[in-house]
């Protein structure tokens, strides 16, 4: 579990960007919504106490606005599979550092207002931390100050209407959603909530001259703007390594000022619609191979964070971009990121890859 260079987590969520001072507020709930940028209707805080100790679990009901707020990249490619599914995101915590608790998901029932209460199954349950469902906790990753907790998913289905209030209960204790049906996208098929008008091009069937430059060994921004024969200002190369596993990621920026470059015809002619619309073309390979998903890209401007929900943020250009989870050694893949619209790219940005990035200009 990773976070941000610009957040810490909070002692009840382990990947949620926010402070981790919230959970000593008198109002959790608000503070946490505050902190994460949630909608205050999307997120509820339950304590109980078990043999003395405080558990606090936090509730988040998942749709298209709960993954537009500040949730890392890494919880929210995970989250995303849930939209639609009338969903919760479950991050049970205590302040202290243990290895297990007892704590058990299907204590968890769930009851729509004036309706019966439900208790769901196992199979209703999805691990996010392993070992989530037999109670075992990991230590926070901000660090051992802030306790342990672990993470899960409810999926509830056509069990509770998402229109109509609901709650949920442990222990006796109970908090209530009442998601707005004035914003809510959780029902809302993801073409209408697209960020942009969805482009197709054709795809690459020949990356061997991309493979041959991203290959190069001890590559810059500047060497590989040289090599592009593009202003320095338009590309920026980023290398990580993590867990032994290299990504190389290498960003062109897509101003009508690449086309007097060396891209070659092949590859303007597919980029000729996109160009000058703010969008910025990746390429990415991995020397050992590595886990890898578009969807863990975000836009940072003015200190705020984008977030991509549409697959229209996207344009592959090599086959099965948006869909790729892992590149195996030497592989090559290629695509373009759509600026969110709220992001003026006229001005500096910097686009993140989990939790590192580059900056333009």
């Amino acid at each position: 579990m990773r976070l941000s260079d610009w957040g810490r987590a909070l002692v009840v969520s382990s990947l949620f960007l926010c402070l981790a001072a919230a959970a000593a507020f008198a109002e959790p709930r608000e503070e946490f919504a505050r902190e994460t940028g949630l909608d205050a209707d999307l997120i509820n805080v339950l304590k109980v106490d078990v043999g003395g100790t405080e558990l606090t679990v936090v509730f988040v009901f998942i749709n298209d606005r709960a993954l537009a707020s500040k949730v890392d990249p890494t919880l929210r490619q995970t989250l995303l599979p849930f939209v639609g599914q009338n969903a919760l995101y479950v991050n049970p915590s205590i302040k202290s550092v243990v290895s297990s608790f007892d704590f058990n998901p299907l204590a968890i029932a769930v009851q729509p207002v004036g309706g019966a209460l439900l208790w769901p199954a196992a199979a209703s349950w999805v691990e996010i931390t392993p070992g989530f469902m037999n109670g075992l906790f990991q230590v926070n990753p901000a660090g051992p100050s802030q306790g342990s907790g672990s993470e899960g998913i409810l999926v509830l289905g056509d069990s509770i209407d998402p229109a109509q209030p609901f709650e949920v209960v442990l222990a006796g204790q109970r908090v209530r959603f009442q998601v707005s049906a004035a914003a809510s996208l959780a029902a809302t098929p993801r073409s209408a909530t697209s960020s942009h008008e969805p482009i197709s091009v054709p795809v690459l069937t020949d990356v061997s001259t991309i493979e041959q430059l991203l290959a190069l060994d001890a590559v810059t921004s500047e060497s590989m703007a040289g090599l592009l024969g593009l202003d320095r200002s338009l590309v920026r190369v980023l290398d990580t390594r993590e867990r032994g596993q290299a990504l190389r990621l290498v960003f062109v920026r897509l101003t009508d000022a690449v086309r007097s470059g060396s891209l070659g015809a092949d590859l303007l002619q597919r980029l000729d619609p996109i160009l000058g619309t703010g969008a910025v073309m990746v390429w990415a390979t991995s020397s050992t191979g590595t886990a890898f998903s578009p969807w863990s890209f975000y836009v940072q401007q003015g200190g705020t964070n984008h977030v991509f929900f549409s697959s229209a943020s996207f344009v592959d250009l090599t086959q099965g971009f948006l869909k790729t989870t892992a590149l195996s050694p030497g592989a090559v893949i290629a695509g373009v990121i759509r600026l969110p619209k709220r992001v003026d790219a006229s001005a500096p940005f910097s686009i993140y890859y989990g939790t590192s990035g580059v900056s333009f200009p």
